[in-house]
């Protein structure tokens, strides 16, 4: 599944041809103590226009397990008037590390676990699928092992070149950052006029299934299952509330007839039988009497 993500520097995103050249993309909501990001609201309405899957992620600039948990509500506040089918995500990285230090803060390995648990828990409480974003310098001198494996990796490793993204550098990077790539659509331009390549992601798992089955990122449900289950819509599309005769149609209660009708009190006797028999004990409560 190819992934693109994308912040305020890949200017604004002509949606309709970026399209057909990927699969879902990752948008960047805000980053630090609740700076939206300029471009987020254009770009996740314009996925939820044109049937992208989309998650999104917070450059963080914590340098507590309070701030860090502020920054996800920020998000969290970010997403909610949008559909996100794909996780939302913690991106901490050396920019980060620098603004803590600035504070008079060092950030050390059990520090950084713990804003990413500060962050990743309350993204979770919030209803929504999360990742955390690192490289593998990150993971070795910033996280613990634990991280990956309770919150999923979202890994940044760009080996150069056309990698093959069938073959992940680690078994447990659920979503791979493997380099850069032309995409049609998306035509910022570098320091030396040239357009740039965008952050360019292989995902591992059918998120959108995942995420939908699971019942969370607030994905509309159409209908429950006889056992229990949930199904949730998927397509962008609003699902439409049928109409009283559309449901008494489908229910059976009745034939081809418009709303105008006249009925019988022998059809309305036949459709209340159908509803409520003889074995049914709703019928003791007076709904059906002579």
């Amino acid at each position: 599944m190819k992934l693109i993500d994308v912040s305020q520097w890949q200017g604004v995103i002509d949606w309709e041809t970026v399209k057909g050249n990927i699969d879902g993309a990752i948008l960047r909501a805000g980053y630090g103590q609740n700076n939206i990001d300029p471009q987020f609201a254009r770009n996740a309405a314009e996925c939820n226009r044109l049937g992208i899957p989309c998650g999104a992620y917070w450059f963080s600039y914590a340098w507590t397990p309070e701030t860090a948990k502020r920054e996800a509500e920020y998000l969290l506040a970010a997403v909610k008037p949008y559909r996100m089918e794909l996780p939302l995500c913690f991106d901490f990285e050396y920019d980060s590390v620098t603004s803590a230090a600035k504070r008079g803060v060092t950030v050390t390995r059990s520090l950084a676990t713990q804003m990413v648990y500060a962050f990743c828990e309350t993204v979770e409480a919030g209803g929504y699928w999360c990742l955390n974003y690192a490289n593998p310098d990150f993971l070795s001198r910033y996280f613990t092992p634990d991280v990956p494996q309770r919150f999923g990796l979202w890994l940044a490793q760009w080996p150069g070149g056309t990698p093959d993204v069938t073959k992940p550098p680690r078994p447990d990077a659920q979503i791979w950052q493997w380099g850069g790539s032309i995409i049609p659509g998306i035509t910022a331009r570098d320091k030396d006029g040239n357009i740039a390549a965008v952050d360019t992601n292989e995902a591992y798992r059918d998120f959108a299934s995942v995420i939908r089955a699971a019942g969370l990122n607030h994905l509309p449900k159409v209908y429950e299952e006889d056992d229990g289950s949930a199904i949730y819509e998927y397509s962008q599309q609003p699902v439409p509330k049928p109409t009283p005769l559309l449901w008494a149609k489908n229910c059976g209660l009745c034939g081809e007839v418009t709303a105008d009708s006249p009925v019988t009190w022998g059809e309305l006797s036949a459709a209340l039988y159908k509803l409520h028999g003889p074995d049914d004990d709703k019928t003791a409560s007076g709904l059906l009497t002579d």
